[in-house]
């Protein structure tokens, strides 16, 4: 039997992350791995929804052998078996993030030799994931930058509680290798926003659209080109996605509606975040840079990102690039300006 990577999964801060990094780089080099005491340094440790969610999706695109695969399981093994590029769906339970699937998948079945369709029910714009805007119009847009190409369409969002939404994904052949670098911003080019509202009475879209265009107009004298979605949806919710789009790189941000938060204060918290970015260091967004990790690991060149926030994701996500024997390291303060580099 082949050596199993041992991976610790006690991560209390981008436990997640990790699992889906090592999903997709088992996928990707072949070897399986062992996560023990998931989630160990959280209130409700284990294996969530969502990444049972992601397990069982890289089990069907790669016919792994898995162990472990329930919600709450402490402990996971995963022997992937090789990759077969096709078309896929895949139906979660309401709350799990379609993203997360999109994302742990996408790049190995891009090495696959041919290209797939996936289709994913679930959440499409949930707390503590990137919403569907921030991976058509985001990341989408960065990895094209490494020979990547990808393909987004909402077919139908679906807000936390209650998901319900649905989006595909394409993925082309992969040309590799490839490298990406990502240091400086140079001058600020334009800042573009959408702002969205589904099954909401009143003019959500518009309160929370103008409480970040005042506070960007009050700061800084900023203007933002807006965009005004009320996509079909299977629940009622909005959503906020704001872009920075500079000569060398660009940031993105996105906020989904709470229940009993009015959209302005929605918007006081879009426009907060973006002012902190523009008078920070970095050339992307934080969650960018552990987001293009892994792509960078599997591109073959490599890279070199800057972020003007270093994540618990980012660093936890380095490591894990090195537990499958590649070169990445992350550099800076917790929470202040650094970056990662990919060898």
């Amino acid at each position: 039997m082949a050596r199993l990577i041992p991976i610790d999964g006690s991560h209390p801060e981008g436990g997640g992350e990790v699992l889906r990094a090592a999903l997709a780089l088992s996928m990707l080099t072949g070897q399986g791995f062992e996560m023990t005491r998931i989630g160990a340094g959280r209130v409700r440790p284990g294996l969530r929804a969502q990444d049972v969610a992601s397990i069982r999706a890289a089990a069907m695109a790669s016919g792994a052998k898995v162990g472990g695969t329930f919600e709450g399981s402490p402990d996971l093994r995963f022997e992937p078996g090789p990759l077969e590029p096709g078309e896929f769906r895949f139906d979660l339970a309401s709350p799990a993030a379609a993203s997360f699937v999109a994302e742990t998948l996408l790049v190995p079945l891009a090495t696959a030799g041919e290209g797939s369709r996936l289709e994913i029910t679930g959440g499409t714009h949930v707390p503590g994931s990137p919403s569907f805007h921030y991976l058509a119009r985001h990341w989408a847009v960065v990895l094209a930058d490494l020979g990547l190409h990808l393909r987004f369409e909402l077919e139908k969002a679906g807000f936390h509680p209650a998901g319900g939404g649905e989006i595909r994904a394409e993925v082309q052949p992969w040309t590799r290798p490839a490298t990406l670098s990502l240091e400086e911003r140079g001058a600020l080019v334009v800042l573009r926003g959408v702002s969205g509202a589904s099954r909401l009475k009143g003019d959500i879209a518009e309160r929370q659209r103008d409480a970040v265009q005042d506070q960007l107009w009050e700061k800084q004298r900023l203007d933002v080109d807006w965009e005004l979605e009320a996509p079909g949806s299977a629940s009622p919710g909005s959503f906020l996605y704001i872009e920075a789009i500079f000569e060398k790189s660009r940031a993105a941000f996105g906020f989904v509606g709470e229940p009993g938060v009015r959209p302005e204060t929605l918007g006081d918290r879009a426009a907060r975040r973006l002012l902190r970015f523009l008078e920070a260091e970095g050339a992307v967004d934080g969650y960018l840079a552990d987001q293009l990790a892994v792509p960078l690991a599997a591109a073959g060149g490599g890279g070199r990102v800057t972020t003007d926030e270093v994540t618990p994701q980012l660093e936890t996500v380095a490591a894990t690039l090195v537990h499958f024997g590649f070169s990445a390291e992350a550099w800076g303060r917790r929470g202040g300006p650094g970056g990662i580099e990919v060898r």
